[in-house]
């Protein structure tokens, strides 16, 4: 009795300790999340020029492009003034980057010459940029490339291991120098981190115990940076786009303008387009990292700063529906997001949905709706749908929030999938397959959803040593890349009844060289796998078939090259 005490003890204590951990986790993100929106600022002496910062370095001339900053002196960089402008926009975080791939630090570093001290301005802007945000209760953190194009010993396989120590010693400076560092941003390049990934994690959380780090540590391609959290990484980072709803913490990055570094003559997305890009990732239970580039004086541009200014006021008026808020219950739809708080559904509507709204059922009963000011709406609410008669006075001309208030917390309602826009049997319904790239974006449910802007990807070959990749040379875009991923897998549907089905479809990605050279389409019966048909090419492809009564379905990729990926599987 006594020994079976003591294991349950140990099992207790474990267990606690588990908990604990997960809650730590969950803990650390809490701010973040509740935050919605920050500022990204890419900068450096590119700024003089006009070009993307890093990206423009092979077509202005390597040796012109790390010259630049011999003459950058922006005389009117303010950090108060650009903290002013992150908190007018709505936005509850900043984030500079501390050193590009270019390999220029913004930070006063003893590991290189290549940085702000040493240019004509002399002055430490991350160190002026944090006092400013701290003093104004905002937190900040560091975009950090780990790689350098500028650094010959960057994957040279000499002399690699001297520059992984010099990266780490970056990254020691900027999180014990300038007080508390609530996010690390790390980026990818194009191939795998010249530092082994634990490294930088580890030290991170050593010298910032709370800090948050995103998942562009460990990725092999963009896909995994978009959709892979992974060992070394507590979000994930889609990039230039919105995609549907992630049970998984991410943040979309992407910018206000046409670039990230300032550039001449740009102008800002609309007001409409920009606060729309917000709402879709609140709405798919993300953040947003909105980039705005400031010019080679460190002003940012007037007409960006009157749409941050203009974005801002919207969310005054609106926070109640954004700010520390969940995404859902009702996952993204063409026309609305959702949000929610507590008892109360908030209902984003995007677009002219006319003079009512149909949307799915919910196991809560709905007690009251109105306008976020209070109006009431009069609706109804049926086993099939609940339908909201949409007034014509008091709508926004940018989006206008509804509120459901329901008799139980939305948070028990799980997630309600939009009414299908195909008719697909197999949407929404319970998918699984061999391996996947992410685990949103390019899971398996991402070939059922109706959203083209998903795909499954099969993910990671299970025989390779990834962690020897590691400051190898290896392009996301070459036949080493592409080798150590699966060319073969499936993906299966369960219906979750027999269903009678007459017609297949199935949409390719089309992407870069990437292809799916030979498949197959299987049903089960009596737990074995038949073959209904099969194809040496994909693109946008469906077939008739004789009909077939099931209820598991399977896509087998025998054959493909690069990363092909599914935007959608469909039975009918």
């Amino acid at each position: 009795m006594k020994k079976i005490s003591v294991i349950l003890l140990l099992c207790l204590i474990a267990f606690k300790g588990i908990t604990q951990k997960n809650s730590s986790k969950e803990q650390r993100l809490k701010w973040w999340q509740d935050a919605k929106m920050g500022l990204f600022v890419h900068w450096g002496p590119v700024s003089l020029i006009g070009k993307e910062i890093s990206w423009s370095r092979n077509g202005y001339g390597k040796s012109k492009y790390d010259s630049l900053y011999l003459r950058f002196n922006p005389k009117q960089f303010n950090a108060k003034e650009w903290v002013k402008l992150a908190q007018a926009g709505g936005m509850k975080y900043l984030v500079l980057t501390s050193k590009h791939h270019d390999g220029f630090c913004l930070f006063d570093t003893k590991t290189t010459s290549y940085n702000i001290i040493n240019s004509p301005f002399g002055r430490d802007v991350c160190k002026e940029l944090a006092q400013a945000a701290h003093d104004a209760g905002m937190p900040i953190g560091w975009y950090f490339s780990v790689a350098d194009w500028k650094d010959l010993d960057c994957r040279n396989p000499k002399t690699n291991d001297i520059f992984a120590n010099r990266v780490e010693e970056q990254v020691r400076e900027l999180l014990s120098n300038y007080g508390k560092i609530s996010l690390l941003w790390i980026d990818y390049e194009g191939a795998p981190s010249p530092i082994h990934p634990k490294r930088v994690f580890e030290l991170a959380r050593k010298l910032q115990p709370e800090i948050i780090i995103n998942n562009r540590l460990e990725p092999f391609n963009p896909d995994e940076s978009h959709a892979r959290v992974g060992a070394y990484a507590d979000y994930a980072t889609p990039e230039g786009f919105v995609a549907g709803y992630g049970a998984v913490p991410w943040e979309t990055c992407t910018n206000m303008g046409h670039q990230w570094a300032w550039r001449f003559n740009d102008t800002p997305r609309s007001l409409k387009e920009s606060v729309h890009t917000l709402l879709r990732c609140v709405g798919g239970n993300g953040n947003l990292l909105f980039n705005i580039g400031p010019d080679s004086l460190g002003v940012f541009p007037p007409n960006f700063v009157a749409r941050a200014t203009e974005m801002g006021d919207w969310l005054n008026k609106n926070a109640e529906a954004v700010y520390q808020t969940k995404g859902g219950v009702y996952t993204p739809a063409k026309n609305y997001v959702s949000s929610y708080r507590g008892n109360k559904l908030y209902l984003h509507l995007l677009n002219n949905t006319g003079d009512e709204i149909k949307l799915p059922p919910m196991t809560a009963n709905v007690k009251k709706v109105s306008l976020l000011n209070g109006e009431a709406i009069s609706f109804t609410q049926t086993k099939t749908d609940v339908t909201l008669k949409l007034p014509q006075n008091g709508r926004d001309s940018i989006a206008t929030i509804v509120t459901l208030s329901l008799d139980k917390p939305a948070a028990q309602l799980g997630q309600i999938i939009p009414f299908t826009t195909t008719h697909s049997l197999a949407y929404g319904k319970k998918a699984t397959a061999s391996s996947s790239m992410g685990e949103f974006l390019h899971d398996p449910s991402a070939a059922f959803d109706d959203n083209p802007a998903t795909c499954w990807k099969m993910g990671r070959r299970t025989d390779v040593d990834f962690e020897a990749y590691y400051g190898k040379d290896v392009h996301y875009q070459s036949e080493a890349a592409f080798n150590l991923f699966q060319n073969k897998g499936w993906i299966e549907i369960d219906l979750g009844t027999k269903q009678r089905v007459k017609q297949l479809k199935v949409s390719e990605l089309v992407y870069q060289k990437s292809q799916i050279k030979r498949f197959e389409i299987q049903y089960e019966k009596d737990g074995q796998w038949l073959t209904l048909a099969q194809d040496e090419k994909m693109g946008n492809w469906s077939k008739d078939i004789s009909p077939v009564v099931a209820q598991k379905f399977r896509l087998v990729i025998l054959d493909s090259y690069g990363f092909a990926g599914i935007r959608e599987f469909q039975l009918f």
